[in-house]
């Protein structure tokens, strides 16, 4: 597992306004993803006609194994346990997305 990798996570259970459901999320963790048994990820969400921003990155359609327009939740990163994967991974995103979304992750944790 690196940085960039795309997974499909169980988000649930949640809590308020956490990202739900299934979905796919992007590994933003670069230090010890293999022996850690968890990982510092970020969900990817259908963009839908909201435009991209600093805290959600623009993923075009087919990048990442996404099959919509589709935006990094930047505001909503997570580390989650490795059991909550489901399946195998389905792509990873370019490094244009991923500097994008490393831009989101400065702002918000404010580094």
């Amino acid at each position: 597992m690196n940085r960039g990798d795309v997974y499909w996570f169980n988000l649930d259970p949640t809590v308020g306004n956490e990202t739900q459901k299934t979905r796919m999320c992007v590994v933003v963790q670069r230090l010890n993803t293999e022996k850690s048994p968890v990982l510092i990820v970020c969900p990817i969400s259908d963009a839908g006609a909201r435009p991209p921003n600093l805290l959600n990155p623009a993923v075009p359609r087919g990048a990442g194994g996404t099959t919509k327009d589709s935006r990094v939740l930047v505001h909503q990163i997570r580390t989650l346990d490795k059991n909550r994967i489901v399946g195998a991974k389905v792509g990873e995103l370019c490094e244009n997305i991923m500097a994008d979304v490393s831009r989101g992750l400065k702002a918000i944790l404010d580094l």
